[in-house]
């Protein structure tokens, strides 16, 4: 038998050793978790670590798993978070109905959305702001105002990465608000194919690994989608243009800060930094932390990012620079107004 002891602080740093380490384990016919020593949790590392005991536990399909001294974890149980990877303990992921402070884990079919599009004769993008919308709501329990608009951004252009680019069938999120420290948290994971996938179609960027694809990624206007000799379709405001990480990184950078996950490479940048971190997760995973008290007008604030953005996609593309399209610099009410 082997025993793995769950850390006490899952910061983002431990998080991702912790599931670095995991892939390293010697193998066992049983694996035993010991959750005796975790604290505090919060909602990226809750979610990236389910997700990994979860693929973890899959590999070993003849070991046996147990785990010890969870009984008393009650806000991850509430959470989801064992129920996340396998453990029949606490709530279901969406289980539980959320508050004022926090959503729990939950994950949402990419083709309940799709589905809900067909249906309604509506583009999936709309569907996708509808959702975000209803989770910003709900996160900070305000009808309207520049955090709930700004939330309904990030969290749609984050959403739409995932249902257009990562070809995963779920997605997972949770979040959580501190409005006594003006932050919120958010968690999105997929298990689809990583940012290098999603950018290979596009002919004109030279990418060999995941890290280059993450970087690039980054940059304005770079997508798989969306280059040079690819039509832009009128009246099609939801075409792609490459703006989306980046216009919600940069919200993020004001006062809070990103995180980006792709496969094996991982990005974190704040207002001054920028640095790689190695990992070994399969898909994409992000953690976007805002600082509430420097949201300023909603629409003001994308066109400042958005006009700096286009800037800085001229000096890396020149005259092939691409756009930024409608939707990924205002939400669709505001676009469907014009």
């Amino acid at each position: 038998m082997l025993q793995v002891k769950i850390p006490q602080n899952l910061s983002l740093r431990n998080a991702l050793n912790f599931c670095n380490r995991l892939w390293d384990l010697e193998h066992s016919d049983e694996y035993e978790f010991d959750f005796a020593n975790l604290g505090r949790v919060e909602p990226f590392t809750m979610a990236y670590v389910a997700n990994e005991l979860k693929r973890f536990r899959k590999t070993k399909p003849e070991s046996k798993f147990t785990a010890l001294n969870h009984q008393n974890k009650s806000y991850a149980a509430h959470m989801g978070f064992f129920r996340a990877f396998g453990l029949k303990f606490g709530n279901e992921p969406g289980e539980a109905a959320g508050s004022s402070t926090y959503l729990p884990l939950t994950i949402l079919n990419v083709s309940d959305l799709q589905k809900e599009a067909a249906d309604s004769y509506d583009h999936v993008g709309n569907i996708i702001e509808a959702k975000s919308e209803q989770i910003a709501k709900i996160l900070t329990r305000q009808n309207s105002g520049d955090l709930v608009d700004t939330l309904t951004f990030s969290i749609r252009e984050i959403l739409r990465n995932v249902v257009e680019h990562s070809e995963s069938e779920i997605i997972e999120y949770c979040a959580q608000y501190w409005p006594t420290k003006n932050l919120v948290e958010l968690a999105v994971l997929d298990t689809g194919n990583g940012i290098m996938h999603g950018l290979s179609t596009n002919p004109f960027l030279n990418i060999s690994n995941e890290r280059d694809a993450l970087h690039l990624a980054m940059l304005p206007g770079v997508s798989g989608k969306m280059y040079k000799g690819v039509k832009k379709r009128r009246h099609d405001e939801w075409q792609n243009s490459g703006f989306g990480l980046y216009m919600t990184s940069r919200i993020c950078r004001n006062g809070g800060d990103f995180f980006i996950a792709s496969n094996d490479k991982s990005i974190f940048l704040d207002r001054t930094s920028k640095n790689d971190i190695e990992c070994k997760y399969k898909g994409t995973a992000l953690r976007l932390r805002i600082d509430t008290s420097k949201i300023f007008s909603y629409s003001e604030m994308l066109a400042q990012y958005r006009t700096e953005g286009y800037d800085a996609a001229k000096k890396f593309s020149g005259k092939d620079a691409i756009e930024p399209s409608i939707a990924s610099t205002m939400l669709a009410r505001d676009f469907q107004e014009t």
